[in-house]
């Protein structure tokens, strides 16, 4: 796996978001190792999700088990950047990249949301997979006014 094919994957990622193609977005992440599971906590969540389930309720809602999930990708996003804090990097071992930094995230609207995030990757049948997903909206210190 190379820096080029992470950032490959990030723009898979971005594009599945915003043409709201929770199938494709899916297809991102590896679900298929119990001894060890998806991480994904996304922004916009309460709670840790381990498998697919989950994750799709979390991209479209309407799961029971998840009742507060509304569908992330309901949110009608027009674009999604990202700003690595320093790229890809190589996890010890060579067995995967990890990356770190802030997204923005642009709805039809013209607002913005800006969101933190966490991912690893590794590569599984010459896929490149998310194996740890977290994010969380970014923290802007007040300005005591």
């Amino acid at each position: 796996m190379t820096k080029a094919e992470v950032v490959a994957a990030q723009r898979a990622w971005a594009k599945c978001v915003t043409e709201q193609e929770v199938d494709g977005l899916l297809e991102l992440y590896d679900f298929g190792d119990p001894d060890a599971p998806l991480l994904f906590k996304p922004t916009l969540a309460n709670v840790i999700r381990l498998d697919r389930a989950g994750a799709r309720s979390y991209f479209v809602g309407g799961d029971p088990n998840y009742p507060d999930d509304t569908g992330f990708l309901n949110l009608g996003w027009k674009t999604v950047e990202f700003q690595s804090a320093v790229g890809p990097v190589l996890k010890a071992g060579g067995l995967g990249y990890k990356d770190m930094g802030h997204k923005i995230l642009t709805n039809l609207n013209g607002e913005t949301t800006r969101a933190d995030y966490t991912f690893a990757y590794h590569k599984l049948d010459g896929c490149v997979l998310i194996s740890l997903h977290h994010s969380s909206l970014t923290w802007f210190p007040s300005t005591g006014e």
